[in-house]
């Protein structure tokens, strides 16, 4: 009798605590459906101290973690309940991949976002993490590795704009003259939120040089001219560009970097637009135009410089920045893709492009434009007129 008292009291502890941890569930999921995330992991974290292995509350878990950008928290979660789940079984791939980016953990990062792009070609956000990541991995060291993924990335998703562009740049498969216009919008729509920050960071120099060179060649700043900002992305050049502007325009193929740019309400009208097609439209209409870290995203530099040729007025200013290219060989057309995505330049192709395009060369000089991974970034400043 003892015994089957004791088994029937251990039976009502267990269904009440099973009670209690269902409510515990229930509590969260509605404190989630009503933005109270605070809320929702309290009540997740009360499930997991009762239940370590609760899959359902450690997947959420996980994905709350991430929302709050606590990724060690959500990698400690979901980590764990893809190995209770198994590799086939885990569905969480994109949010752990974007976790291990995060952390700087970038082999791990790989092989997550690898398996999340694999189970699912449509994955754009795991596609644009995964070239972030390859390039990481690249820079640590795993060249070999890197190159082999980004070569299978490119072959496995033709219609991926990361896979061709990243892919390319790391496996050195291809050259595309110029980079993927959706690439760059989608890079770029990622950076907005920490755009300018991350620059800060890097010591990112580009708007200031490209000013200070072009500076001798304008008229003192009394707010008389009409300039172009072109790839203006958050508006960095803005402030710089104030004094001398009549009417300030930017150009951007990101929505989310336009809208940065709009609330510093320094720019008279901003457009959504593919840079040489922007400049195409607007004929013998800008005095000035500056084009700071936007040439990086362009090999083949000759459509551009025919397209500032045609948007400058007679006498017109041009500067603009590219990334420098130091060894460039016999079989290279001047320009080189690198594995950060962005293109460098060799500074006899750039002089060569602008004369053939009618431009007229003011002055070309060799600076660091920011660093990356703790080294200098070798740049171009290039300074530039329309004859009259």
């Amino acid at each position: 009798m003892v015994k089957k008292s004791q088994a029937s009291n251990a039976t009502g502890d267990s269904r009440v605590s099973m009670a209690k941890l269902e409510k515990l569930i229930e509590d969260a999921e509605e404190h989630y459906r009503q933005g109270r995330l605070d809320a929702a992991v309290a009540a997740y974290d009360k499930v997991l101290k009762q239940e370590p292995d609760h899959l359902e509350a450690l997947e959420w878990r996980g994905e709350l973690a991430v929302q709050l950008d606590d990724y060690e928290r959500a990698v400690e979660t979901l980590a764990r309940a893809r190995q209770l789940r198994g590799d086939d079984a885990f569905t969480e791939y994109t949010n752990l991949g974007l976790c291990y980016y995060e952390l700087n953990m970038p082999e791990e990062a790989v092989e997550t976002l690898w398996r999340a792009v694999r189970r699912d070609a449509d994955d754009l956000v795991s596609h644009s993490n995964l070239g972030k990541s390859l390039y990481d991995l690249y820079a640590h060291d795993r060249v070999e590795e890197a190159v082999t993924i980004a070569g299978e990335w490119m072959r496995r998703f033709p219609n991926v704009p990361d896979a061709q562009h990243i892919g390319a740049a790391i496996s050195g498969l291809g050259l595309p003259d110029t980079a993927n216009a959706a690439y760059v919008e989608d890079i770029f729509n990622d950076y907005a939120p920490i755009f300018d920050e991350k620059l800060a960071e890097l010591g990112y120099r580009a708007p200031a040089l490209i000013l200070q060179a072009l500076q001798p060649h304008l008229p003192s700043p009394n707010r008389d001219l009409v300039i172009l900002d072109a790839g203006c992305g958050t508006g960095l050049c803005g402030p710089l560009l104030a004094p001398y502007c009549q009417r300030l325009d930017g150009v951007d193929l990101s929505p989310k970097m336009l809208e940065k740019a709009k609330s510093k309400q320094l720019y008279d009208r901003l457009s959504k637009a593919e840079l040489t097609a922007f400049l195409n439209n607007a004929p013998d209409m800008y005095d000035v135009i500056i084009a700071a870290d936007v040439l990086c995203y362009f090999g083949d530099l000759s459509r551009a410089a025919s397209g500032f040729l045609n948007a400058l007025v007679p006498t017109g200013r041009l500067g603009f920045s590219v990334e420098r290219m130091d060894d460039a060989t016999a079989d290279e057309p001047g320009y080189r893709l690198d594995q950060s995505g962005r293109y460098k330049h060799d500074p006899a192709y750039v002089e060569r492009i602008l004369e053939e395009s009618g431009l007229l060369i003011i002055d070309i000089t060799q600076e660091d434009l920011r660093s990356e991974y703790g080294v200098s970034v070798g740049g171009l400043i290039i300074t530039a007129a329309k004859p009259a």
